[in-house]
């Protein structure tokens, strides 16, 4: 037995009260285990309702720690396990039958514990000394209580991503910055700057090319279960995932392809497809009344209608046109370089080697910053609508709805004015902003509406903040939205720095490293030229 003393409890310290705290620890794991069981059980029968707002925060913040080191634990008890085959007697010959069926985990969660051990844990070597962690930092962070398992999972992929070409420090340094960064973003904000992170350190392709995108590319459709059903999944290529998109905002788009309207009056194929008539507008905002599919159904039932399309032109070639535009956002210096990677409007990622490859078949509109602009963006009360120029600078700069935490992508957005226009705001573009159409009706002066600002100063100068109204008339934290704009953290990352400073130290005569330079933020001049 031990006696340790915690000075701040972890809960305290987060409600902001000061506590001195003695206990005494047994040694054996088993122990420490059947006490961490005993007092979340305790936990569990607790009169919650007594507790504050502050207090329950700081509790929630404690659980998920928790939960967190837990999952640091477990890998290493595991690796354990494995290496003296203590699952041999419960009569399991193999590590992941033991989890899958001796614990129940089933054969995913299994895999998933088994994969991120190898990563995370300390493991065994050959002659019997103890090895670091894979991913050091990686393991640190699970252990302090900042990541959890699907970061680690993110983490994972991010680094089976990287060009094995790039030095091990390097390396060593990506794994660092993704732990850092992982601490501060949600696993698929994470999986969105890593995957930034990756193009950084490789921004002119010679370290991964086409080739390797092409070799990656597959298509899974899975085993039917007992209702005949299906699961699809596969990766798919930037230009597949662009064109892919642009398909389902037209043929996935609410009252389109509904299996449940009547026969006769079931709309077939793309939105953009419909007459400009009064009577189908009439007849469109009818079937969307009628249209109480989640998205993931109406993506579905478009795939069948392609299908149905396909076969029904006798399977030799696809559409004249692909419905719809394809809206591309990159900058200027990415393009002359050939490098980097350009942004859509739904949200897909198409590096720009492969941007005038999509353009010649999709004859998009492409959107660049530049010096100059012929486009009128400053309407003041001429007009309460945006203009198509001033839609696509939106998307330049704020990429999707740019509410707190909403990952809804641009072409699910609205203009929104700040201030609102009932109240004399002006159709400027630096006082207007993306927001879908939920976010775009939550602002307003009522308590549990959201207030929104154009930033002028700063480090984000030319983003939005929006302040939630309390109860008691004052404001919430001031937030800004980092779900489009991961690439912020994966920029400044230190090991783009460090492989920045590797090319700039080697001695060869070839050609320099492209900066990278997707994101030149404007905030009083903003160019758009259309090509």
């Amino acid at each position: 037995m031990i006696e340790a003393t915690c000075v701040t409890s972890d809960c305290a310290a987060e409600a902001g009260a000061q506590a001195d705290v003695s206990f005494v620890l047994p040694d054996c794991p088993l122990e420490l285990m059947r006490l961490a069981d005993a007092a979340l059980a305790k936990a569990a029968s607790a009169p919650l309702a007594a507790v504050t707002e502050d207090n329950l925060l700081a509790v929630s913040r404690c659980s998920e720690r928790l939960r967190r080191r837990q999952v640091g634990f477990d890998a290493q008890l595991l690796v354990e396990v494995n290496d003296r085959s203590a699952q041999e007697r419960e009569g399991f010959v193999r590590i992941l039958t033991w989890l899958s069926q001796g614990l129940r985990l089933g054969r995913s969660e299994a895999m998933r514990r088994y994969r991120h051990s190898q990563k995370i844990a300390k493991l065994t070597g050959l002659s019997g000394q103890t090895l670091p962690p894979v991913l050091p930092a990686t393991a640190a962070a699970v252990a302090a209580g900042d990541i959890g398992h699907q970061h680690v999972g993110v983490i994972i992929g991010v680094m089976r991503e990287l060009p094995a070409a790039l030095p091990t420090d390097v390396r060593e340094t990506a794994e660092a910055d993704l732990a850092k960064m992982a601490a501060q973003l949600a696993p698929s904000e994470l999986k969105r700057a890593g995957q930034r992170l990756v193009e950084l350190l490789d921004p002119d392709g010679r370290l991964s090319d086409e080739r390797d995108r092409r070799r990656n590319r597959e298509l899974f459709v899975g085993f039917q279960n007992r209702q005949a059903m299906s699961e699809l999944s596969g990766r798919l290529t930037p230009g597949v995932r662009a064109k892919l998109d642009v398909l389902l905002a037209n043929w996935a788009a609410p009252g389109m392809n509904n299996h449940d309207d009547p026969e006769g009056d079931r709309l077939f194929g793309s939105v953009e497809d419909m007459p400009d008539t009064e009577a189908a507008r009439e007849q469109l905002a009818q079937a969307r009344r009628r249209d109480y599919r989640s998205a993931a159904q109406r993506n579905h039932d478009a795939l069948e209608a392609l299908l149905d399309y396909v076969m029904g032109h006798g399977g030799l070639g696809k559409p004249k046109r692909i419905p719809g535009q394809l809206v591309i956002t990159a900058s200027l210096s990415d393009i002359k370089a050939g490098c980097g990677s350009a942004l859509t409007a739904t949200g897909a990622i198409v590096p720009v080697g492969e941007l005038v490859k999509v353009a010649a078949h999709l004859d998009p509109s492409l959107v660049v910053f530049g010096d100059h602009s012929r486009e009128v963006l400053y309407l003041a009360r001429a007009s309460r609508s945006a203009t198509l120029g001033q839609r696509l600078a939106l998307f330049a700069r704020d990429r999707g709805c740019t509410a707190p935490d909403c990952d809804h992508a641009f072409h699910l957005s609205e203009a929104h004015h700040l201030p609102d226009w009932a109240k004399g705001g002006a159709t400027d573009i630096d006082k207007l902003t993306a927001a879908d159409g939920r976010h775009n009706r939550a602002v307003g002066d009522r308590p549990g509406q959201w207030e929104t600002v154009y930033r002028r100063h700063g480090a984000n100068c030319g983003r939005v903040e929006w302040r939630l109204r309390r109860r008691d008339g004052t404001f919430g934290k001031a937030r800004i939205n980092q779900v489009h704009h991961p690439d912020d953290l994966a920029r400044d990352a230190a090991s783009v720095k460090r492989l920045k400073q590797g090319h700039a130290d080697r001695d060869d005569t070839g050609p320099p490293v492209p900066t990278p330079n997707v994101e030149q933020r404007f905030c009083t001049r903003l160019g758009v030229t259309f090509l």
